[in-house]
């Protein structure tokens, strides 16, 4: 009869406790540098990762809002003409949007995560309520930041015209569909990408992944929830595209998507599938390896 390894025993032990203390680590790495600095650095690490992926934003906008009237060589044409311009049209409303928009999404996903580990939820659960969480977080600074770049990327409005001519109930046209959007993305994206986390910790004698094996697992769990997510986001883009006070802008979700599906085939509820599922993984493993580095360095280096 074999004895069991006392090793392997700890091990296990030890990966259970390190996964118990995951929010605790970030949440006191968040109080040694204070709630102010720990929500700097975030947006920073936000806007970094932003500037890198923004042609592809603008690539995505295109595609969903004209659907199967969207022509490459039209697109090609405009980068000929203006390339910098085009491409990064929208880049500073979206900018002072995604730089609160994202710090405020870790600091819901980090909070409730904690919360729910001082009320010794499972890893499952907990991960799939504080993504939940943290995706309502970014719809509230979000939403008015997408529809500004998104009227910039297909009508070419620019901040001053759209704050004048649609107002703050403008600003939240298609908040719903975003709402739904987003919850569902980051409640699949941070569940997906930490259960991945915790298997390679479980597998390893580390007490952590580094920077790179975290990006590396960002990456499957973005493109599953991005794809998912994917009709709702076409929606959103449809309806935050839409004139103020238009049919289309009126429209519901569910409306929207059957427009779509019975218009253009239900193909079409993907369009842009291939940025979006390159983009915005991408974008976030980035971000999060971003601010783990940045808020490292703040400590090791001015605290």
């Amino acid at each position: 009869l074999a004895l069991p390894d006392p090793s392997k025993e700890k091990q296990s032990v030890d990966g259970v406790k390190r996964m118990k203390t995951k929010f605790n680590k970030v949440s006191s790495s968040g109080k040694q540098l204070g709630q102010v600095s720990a929500f700097g650095i975030s947006g920073l690490a936000a806007l970094s990762s932003h500037v890198v992926h923004h042609p592809l934003y603008t690539l995505k906008s295109h595609m969903m809002m004209h659907g199967a009237e969207f022509r490459v060589r039209y697109f090609l044409d405009n980068i000929r003409r203006s390339p910098v311009r085009f491409l990064y049209r929208g880049l500073l409303s979206r900018c002072m949007g995604v730089m609160p928009e994202k710090a405020l999404k870790i600091q819901a996903w980090n909070n409730v995560g904690k919360k729910l580990e001082s009320w010794n939820y499972s890893p499952l659960p907990k991960y799939l309520i504080a993504g939940s969480a943290a995706g309502a977080a970014t719809t509230v600074l979000g939403c008015p930041s997408e529809r500004i770049m998104i009227l910039a990327h297909v009508r070419k409005q620019g901040v001053i015209h759209v704050a004048k001519t649609i107002g703050f109930k403008g600003l939240y046209q298609g908040w719903r569909v975003t709402l739904k959007r987003d919850i569902i993305f980051n409640a699949l994206f941070f569940t997906i990408r930490d259960v991945l986390v915790d298997l390679r910790v479980r597998m390893s004698s580390q007490h952590r992944c580094g920077r790179f094996e975290r990006f590396i697992a960002g990456l499957p769990a973005g493109i599953l929830a991005a794809t998912v997510s994917c009709p709702l986001d076409v929606a959103k883009t449809r309806i935050q595209g839409a004139i103020l006070g238009s049919k289309e802008a009126e429209m519901s979700t569910i409306a929207v998507l059957m427009d779509i599906i019975r218009k253009q085939g239900p193909r079409y509820l993907f369009k842009g599938i291939l940025p979006r599922i390159y983009v915005v993984p991408s974008m976030l493993s980035l971000f999060y390896v971003f601010d783990e580095a940045l808020k490292q360095f703040a400590l090791d280096n001015l605290y």
